[in-house]
């Protein structure tokens, strides 16, 4: 089952800049489940040669993915609200492919909710948006929804390897 994109209707009042990160975001998200989506409940929980104590299976993976696209709305909330409000938990249901595309999804949507309160921002607005990650990078608002983007393209790769892997067809 592949889940639906995102109406980009829903953003395309949005400034330039925050259109094109968006867009950019949903198309790997888009990417990214459809790989996952292409997995087997088997794949999905195995362990394997590429396995490490981060990423034991594919679910550890996508769970990683769902919490981070939750994480990054709260960085850029409590940077726009001028309050770090500290690591939250977001409870992701990551059972199965689908359930890890649909909580994932959910992380995209509550970004989408929250750039809707600064849809006329520049390049210089989001510039002016900085904060310290958790992990202690410094960021700010833009260079967040681009690291959002590769890490989400990261971690396609890193699933689309250990399909290869686990069907025969070694490689990187």
């Amino acid at each position: 089952m592949i889940l639906p994109v995102p109406n980009r209707a829903r953003w395309s009042d949005y400034s330039g800049p925050l259109q094109a990160l968006i867009d950019e975001y949903a198309r790997a998200m888009a990417e990214w489940a459809d790989v996952l989506n292409g997995v087997t409940p088997q794949q999905y929980i195995a362990t394997m040669s590429l396995s490490d104590a981060n990423s034991p299976n594919l679910q550890a993976i996508g769970r990683h993915v769902a919490g981070a696209a939750h994480s990054y709305v709260d960085h850029i909330e409590d940077a726009l609200g001028g309050v770090d409000r500290g690591r939250r938990k977001h409870e992701c249901d990551c059972d199965t492919p689908a359930s890890t595309i649909r909580s994932a999804w959910e992380g995209f949507d509550r970004m989408v909710v929250l750039l809707s309160r600064v849809r006329r921002f520049t390049d210089d607005d989001m510039e002016k948006v900085q904060f310290v990650a958790r992990w202690g990078e410094h960021y700010n608002m833009s260079q967040m929804l681009e690291h959002a983007i590769v890490h989400i393209l990261r971690h396609r790769r890193q699933i689309e390897r250990w399909i290869r892997v686990v069907s025969g067809a070694h490689g990187s």
